[in-house]
């Protein structure tokens, strides 16, 4: 399969398959919909404002993790997997439950303790 080329207006960016992100598409989230529903849209996000937007979210997360207790009776917490999708406007959002919806589209990170 022959490699493209980037162009000028692709150099450093990551083209994202997300979620359409309107302001209307925000307030839906606050309700139920089907996955059905939602409409997909593919656009092109820096990466450095990618970078960006992950690593305040892992960061975030990581400072959450880090208030979890050690351990908890006999139980010592040593691995946390969590996923995050990324909208099509590059917004990093924590995957909620519902394996199925993280199994097909986002991001799974895993912290292990060393």
């Amino acid at each position: 399969m022959p490699q493209t080329q980037p162009t000028p207006e692709t150099a450093g960016t990551i083209s994202v398959l997300g979620l359409e992100d309107t302001d209307q598409d925000r307030a839906d989230r606050l309700q139920f919909r089907r996955l059905e529903e939602w409409r997909a849209a593919r656009t092109e996000i820096p990466a450095e404002e990618l970078q960006s937007r992950l690593g305040e979210f892992v960061a975030t997360m990581r400072g959450v993790i880090d208030s979890l207790p050690q351990k908890s009776g006999e139980f010592q917490l040593n691995e946390v997997t969590f996923s995050a999708e990324v909208s099509a406007k590059g917004t990093v959002s924590l995957l909620g439950s519902g394996g199925e919806l993280a199994g097909k589209a986002g991001i799974t990170f895993r912290l292990t303790r060393g």
